[in-house]
Order: structure tokens, then sequence, then C-alpha cells
């Protein structure tokens, strides 16, 4: 207080205006920085590649069914060498032809009710399972429609004759879409700052944060999109589609 009362009005005064300035002008330059850091600009980057199938795992599943389990596995046996001969005919090797053990379920009358089963036996049924693992997806594709036929002709029950199709370098194409997918999110982001050129002088800066997307793998023109990811593998045809959520600094 002594100090102060030594102080001349003028000077006192001219200190007060100095502090209040300096204070004012600390505020304004960061809130400016703030401000800027603030500010913006959030883009989804897509990136797609149409790629097709190199590899097919063909399962054909045939059945038996009767009171006669021996017989059923006889002709169940007789079942598979008519198809794998079928499969040789058409092409695929003898490495490519693998079968799986003949399995036995029996199967049980139902209860006059309609209610459960009782223990009398209606009959036994056989299954096994022929399998095809081959790069020649257009083969496996041309032969699902001959081989149902040529079950019909010869009376072999078929209980499923659906390939599964993969494209085995799906791994190896994530981190090109990746990169592909965020040169997308940076055009957008500028196609985004061009339009509002006459409203604000923004401009994009660098990129705060990146997120990655599932990936999708879908059919040729097929556009459904899972949270989980999808992985198509009944088309021999595929687009992958990945996708990365980006934020740019807007300066």
């Amino acid at each position: 207080m002594r100090l102060l009362k030594n102080v001349s009005p003028n000077l006192l005064f001219i200190g007060i205006v100095v502090f209040i300035s300096t204070a004012l002008w600390s505020y304004a330059f960061f809130t400016k920085e703030i401000k800027t850091y603030k500010n913006t600009v959030s883009v989804i980057g897509v990136a797609t590649k149409d790629v097709v199938s190199d590899y097919a795992v063909w399962r054909i599943s045939v059945s038996r069914k009767s009171l006669d389990r021996s017989e059923n596995v006889r002709k169940l046996t007789e079942d598979e060498k008519v198809i794998q001969a079928f499969l040789k005919d058409k092409g695929f090797t003898k490495d490519e032809i693998s079968s799986s053990k003949i399995s036995v379920s029996t199967i049980y009358k139902q209860n006059p009710n309609g209610y459960g089963v009782t223990d009398e036996v209606s009959s036994y049924e056989t299954k096994s399972t022929v399998y095809v693992r081959t790069n020649k997806v257009y083969k496996v594709d041309e032969g699902t429609n001959l081989l149902r036929r040529f079950c019909e002709e010869n009376n072999i029950e078929l209980a499923d004759a659906s390939p599964d199709y993969t494209y085995l370098n799906f791994e190896s194409e994530k981190i090109p879409l990746l990169q592909k997918a965020i040169e997308d999110a940076q055009k957008r982001a500028h196609a985004l700052v061009n339009a509002t050129k006459g409203v604000s002088r923004t401009s994009i800066g660098k990129i705060l944060s990146a997120e990655q997307g599932v990936f999708q793998v879908n059919g040729a023109n097929d556009n459904s999109v899972s949270d989980y990811g999808n992985f198509d593998t009944y088309s021999i045809r595929k687009t992958i589609r990945a996708t990365v959520s980006v934020e740019f600094a807007a300066n």
C-alpha cells in the first residue's frame, strides 16, 4: 500500500491500461489458436477393387436312407466312386478330389400324437461328402449344373453341391486399398472446401486422425454393407471395398 501511495496517478493509470491490453491480446491470441485446432473437416474415403476368385472348395454331399444300414453304406460307397469318376471326366485330378468318412444316423418313428419319438427305428441315414479343392474355379462353376443332372440320371440322392469361391490374395490387397481410401478422403475433403470458397477461406491441413472401417467383400454389383464386414463365397467375381474415416485440420 505504501508503494502505491508513492506512485503518481498517471503512472498507475498507464500501468492498468497496459495490463488490460496485454490480457485482452493474450486472450484473443489463445482463443484464436484454440479455434484453429478445433476447426476440422471429417470425411470417409472409399476404395474398391474388382477381383476374380482363384480357389474353390466344392462340397458334394450325398446320402442314402433305408432300414438296411449295411446296404446303405454299400450303395453310398458306389455313389462316391461314380461321382469321383464324373469329376475326373470333367478335368479334375486325383489330388484335387477327396472324400469324408461315411456317417450313419438312426431315425426313429414319431409318436402318433406328433410329440417326440418312439424307440422304434424308422430308417438309417448314411451321408458322405466328396470334396474338390482346386484353382479351376470356372470348371467348378460349369460342373455344378452338370452334376445335378448327372445325379438324377444315376439315382444318386444329392444333398448339397454348393461350392465356395475365395480370393487367396485378399490380405495382400488390404494396405494398398487403405492407402487409396485415404487419398480418396483427401480429394473429398478438398472438394468440400472448394465448394465453400465463396463463403469461407478454409483450406485442408494435415491429417489429425484416421480410423479404418471394416472390409466388405461382395459379389460383383452387390453394394450391401455389414457392420461386421461381408465376405462373399458364392461369387467368382467379387469387389473388395475399403473405407477410412479421416479427420483433417482446417486452416
